[in-house]
């Protein structure tokens, strides 16, 4: 099967990350290309994977001719002669499962922490978070000098996240899916996450990590000073959590897409 990968610029580090994990597996058995809309159909596509975060733009899915999944709608064009085609599919991560890259796998155990000195917490920075860290460090704060917190600007490696304590995703809305937080778990660090519905799913309703309420700088605070010093509150979570993160290998999300592809390209 010729794949074509279509990666829009307004595609989320969530999209880009499951990108790069369906481009390697499905590697393996089919001709993948990444490829801008344009080109798709002139290189031969039997069926298309686009990954973007907003609608999709109409002017260049107005009569695309090769079936496609989406992560994204296409938006109304003020055309009316101008109708796109919407995907086949519309992918969300209830009916596609979440994919870590192998090279997260590859350093589990890897995990070594602030050796000393301050404990350092993590979270991946985003415009959206901004108000709520910062509101959560003031609160920190308040008891504790010895706590320092780390934003990553860009996606966080495996090296980055064995350097943190402990791994937190300030989420504020349902559709941010850019937290990381199964990455963190596949390394093996403690995780507090806002409980959206992807993150709920993520920690098995609070059983391989933290939950706490969306916008509540309090209850990320008391969870997050629990972990650090706490060190007996986060044992069992963590236990959990390495017996249960196998469900983020990309061989199970590949499956997922191959039988999605193979009904439309059917």
């Amino acid at each position: 099967m010729r794949i074509a990968q279509i990666i829009l610029p307004d595609a989320s580090p969530y999209e880009r990350k499951s990108q790069r994990a369906d481009q390697a597996g499905l590697a393996e058995r089919h001709e993948v290309m990444v490829v801008s809309p344009e080109e798709a159909r002139a290189r031969g596509a039997d069926v298309a994977h686009v990954y973007a975060a907003e609608a999709l733009p109409a002017s260049a899915f107005a009569g695309f001719p090769v079936p496609y999944v989406a992560s994204a709608e296409v938006a109304r064009s003020r055309w009316s002669w101008r109708k796109a085609v919407g995907p086949r599919v519309l992918l969300t991560p209830e009916n596609v499962p979440e994919a870590v890259e192998e090279r997260y796998f590859e350093a589990r155990g890897l995990r070594a922490g602030s050796a000393g000195g301050d404990s350092i917490v993590g979270s991946f920075a985003r415009p959206e978070t901004r108000n709520m860290v910062e509101q959560t460090i003031a609160r920190i704060h308040r008891f504790r000098e010895d706590v320092r917190w780390m934003s990553f600007e860009s996606p966080p490696t495996p090296d980055d996240l064995a350097g943190v304590d402990v791994w937190v995703d300030p989420a504020v809305r349902e559709t941010d899916y850019c937290g990381f937080v199964a990455e963190a778990l596949v390394i093996g660090l403690p995780v507090v996450a806002a409980r959206t519905t992807l993150n709920a799913k993520r920690l098995e309703h609070g059983r391989t990590g933290w939950l706490v309420p969306t916008r509540d700088p309090n209850e990320m605070t008391h969870a997050i000073l629990n972990i650090l010093f706490k060190p007996e509150v986060a044992g069992s979570r963590i236990r959990a959590a390495r017996e249960t993160v196998s469900k983020f290998r990309a061989r199970l999300r590949i499956r997922v897409l191959i039988d999605l592809y193979e009904t439309l390209n059917g």
